[in-house]
């Protein structure tokens, strides 16, 4: 999804993401290879996570009800976690997922050309042992996809999905914003 007018919130996103970093400049270590990862955001102390809350919320509807045809209640679509990568050059974050959860997004407050394209794994691992000749591929067919992430764009996949972003080879930070979201029976 691109978000409409989003300029002037990843500028107030990234204020406040820079503040984080100068509050904690060490972050934590998991799928980040030389960039930081901030704790999970505490989001009710934020107005301005608040408002990004509020906006993704109907994304997320729209994921669940139309694309994956799930039950939606607001109050049964919880985010089990919500935090920022910020990779600078020679960054990147190793393959991983996301368990315990039902989707994971990544919302791009900065990306400059060649600052890590997301890659997404088949996750039918039994492809990668036996399949037939692939004359032409499609996103069907690959066993990698990658996409360019844009400012302003909102990615939400399943949370089983493996993936991992490539190095940064822009000059400047790469800024994105993860969550996880689980849906309460």
């Amino acid at each position: 999804f691109k978000i409409q007018n989003y300029q002037e919130l990843n500028k107030k996103l990234e204020e406040y993401i820079y503040k984080l970093k100068e509050i904690d400049p060490k972050g934590i270590k998991l799928s980040n290879s030389g960039g930081w990862h901030s704790p999970y955001f505490k989001i009710g102390e934020s107005e301005v996570l608040k408002d990004f809350v509020k906006i993704i919320q109907k994304y997320l509807s729209e994921i669940i009800t139309v694309d994956f045809g799930w039950a939606f209640r607001n109050d049964k679509v919880i985010i089990e976690g919500m935090w920022s990568v910020v990779n600078k050059k020679n960054s990147f974050n190793i393959r991983h997922s996301h368990p315990n959860c039902m989707l994971s997004a990544a919302y791009y407050v900065k990306a400059q050309k060649n600052s890590g394209k997301i890659k997404f794994w088949d996750p039918k691992e039994v492809k990668t042992m036996r399949y037939p000749f692939i004359e032409k591929f499609t996103d069907l067919s690959v066993e990698v996809i990658k996409f360019e992430p844009e400012e302003g764009t909102l990615f939400i996949f399943p949370a089983y999905l493996h993936h991992a972003v490539e190095e940064n080879l822009s000059d400047e930070d790469r800024i994105v914003i993860s969550f996880n979201v689980d849906i309460l029976k």
